[in-house]
């Protein structure tokens, strides 16, 4: 069972692959405008993402950085196109970490390289943050809402309101995901959902009025 989800994570990290390259061809093919031929990017377009494709896999650079390099060679919209194939790609990691359930050590590997290689140095200090304890789920009571407390890595150890999926009061988050759209998310939302998928965090029952007081600082 541990081999065959192996198995789709590799084939997961593929398709990725597969889907940046062809993004970025489908732009280059759609700038052509609307004369009713079906459009084909010419030669030396062809070769300038072949070209930087071998690139990057030689670099092997994160997948921000992929995008941005890629996109390059043909036009920006190819980004928007690839971080759009990455976000379902690490969505379908995610899955596969919590359906995994128990594994061994070469099975968690093969997830971390997989995240690795979607988020680059954000999954390295996401690990560092789970490692150290700094992961926290406040749930309200009775409603059972709740929300992520995620320990900052700054000597003042700031504590930083976190929904996994959609939000985090960090600069990061602000900065290089709302603003410039960089990144997919930063190292505490990661360290949130990596904590969630592999139950690895403090539980904390709170009232719903001391919830809602927190959500009050948003």
């Amino acid at each position: 069972m541990q081999e065959m989800a192996s198995q789709r994570l590799l084939l997961l990290l593929a398709l990725l692959v597969l889907a940046l390259i062809a993004a970025t061809a489908a732009v280059a093919g759609d700038g052509g405008g609307g004369s009713g031929v079906e459009a084909k990017p010419p030669d030396d377009v062809a070769a300038a993402v072949a070209a930087a494709t071998m690139d990057v896999q030689a670099r092997r650079l994160p997948l921000r950085q992929n995008v941005k390099h890629l996109a390059r060679a043909t036009d920006a919209a190819a980004a928007a196109v690839a971080m759009s194939v990455a976000v379902a790609v690490a969505d379908a990691v995610w899955e596969e970490i919590r359906s995994a359930g128990e594994a061994s050590e070469e099975h968690l590997s093969i997830f971390k390289s997989s995240l690795e290689a979607l988020f680059g140095k954000n999954m390295v200090r996401a690990c560092k943050i789970l490692d150290e304890g700094g992961v926290r789920r406040v749930t309200g009571a009775p409603s059972g809402r709740s929300l992520f407390l995620v320990m900052g890595e700054s000597k003042r150890k700031e504590e930083y309101i976190c929904f996994p999926e959609h939000l985090c009061t960090c600069y990061s988050f602000f900065y290089d995901i709302v603003g410039r759209g960089e990144q997919l998310c930063c190292k505490h939302q990661l360290a949130a959902r990596l904590a969630e998928a592999v139950s690895k965090h403090q539980e904390v029952e709170v009232t719903d009025e001391a919830l809602a007081h927190m959500l009050a600082k948003l």
